[in-house]
């Protein structure tokens, strides 16, 4: 009988490591930080464990570090950092330096559950929390902003009324692209979004306003587009080439 709990005990703790294993390669958002929540996109990190490195955003600056794994891979020990040395607001630029003194030169326990992955210390106190970025949480964030147009073929300025919003219930789209509001559904595949059904108003405008439309609505209506969200922009590329930049509304 106790060779048989035995067992299952042994098998249970399998499963559990198995389960709470470090989410490598996957892209996490940072929610809390020594207990305080922490708002926006800015501080992120990925784990690369085929490099051994550590690298993301810090809030204002970019930033990579190296560790080392244990061998059950829910256990590493985080090197000192290296990052890019913009300058930011006092607020982000004081958030950055508690996150990159929180994150280097410690061990740390990675546990997850769910879509939480939870950097504990040795005693076993919640120290980061992150949230994985899946393709649900993306457009969760997507759906619930507006987005201003900041940059349209690699030239960025003032667009004026020119935006986008999403409705990731009903897969549907609109705004304005510069002169008319325009309106359509969207489709998602991957890290891929196509624009179909378009649609928009016959509104006459200025020279510079009608040639954005322009501009916005030929992007739009390319088969397929690449899409990721990053540092509070969504960005949209025709290939490996950024094409429109959008911001997120305050």
């Amino acid at each position: 009988m106790k060779s048989i709990l035995l067992s299952i005990v042994i098998s249970l703790f399998s499963i559990i490591g198995f389960a709470n294993e470090t989410p490598f390669g996957t892209k996490m958002t940072l929610a809390k930080m020594n207990g305080k929540e922490v708002v926006g996109t800015n501080f992120y990190l990925t784990i690369d464990h085929e490099k051994l490195s550590i690298f993301g955003k810090s809030g204002c600056n970019s930033f990579n570090l190296s560790f080392e794994a244990k061998s059950n891979k829910t256990c590493i020990k985080t090197g000192q950092g290296m990052g890019t040395m913009m300058a930011c607001d006092e607020g982000t630029m004081k958030l950055e330096s508690e996150f990159m003194n929180t994150l280097q030169n410690r061990k740390f326990k990675i546990k997850t559950k769910g879509d939480k992955v939870q950097f504990k210390n040795w005693w076993g106190k919640t120290i980061l929390e992150f949230q994985k970025q899946t393709e649900k949480s993306v457009w969760t964030y997507i759906g619930q902003n507006d987005w201003q147009l900041i940059q349209l073929n690699n030239v960025g300025k003032d667009y004026g009324k020119a935006s986008i919003k999403f409705d990731a219930t009903e897969n549907r789209v609109s705004g304005n692209a510069g002169c008319n509001n325009f309106f359509g559904s969207y489709k998602v595949e991957g890290e891929y979004i196509s624009f179909t059904q378009m649609g928009a108003t016959k509104m006459l405008c200025d020279e510079e306003s009608n040639q954005t439309e322009n501009e916005f609505l030929k992007i739009l209506s390319r088969q397929k587009l690449r899409y990721d969200v990053a540092d509070q922009t969504l960005n949209l590329y025709d290939g490996n080439r950024l094409v429109m930049m959008f911001g997120v509304v305050r």
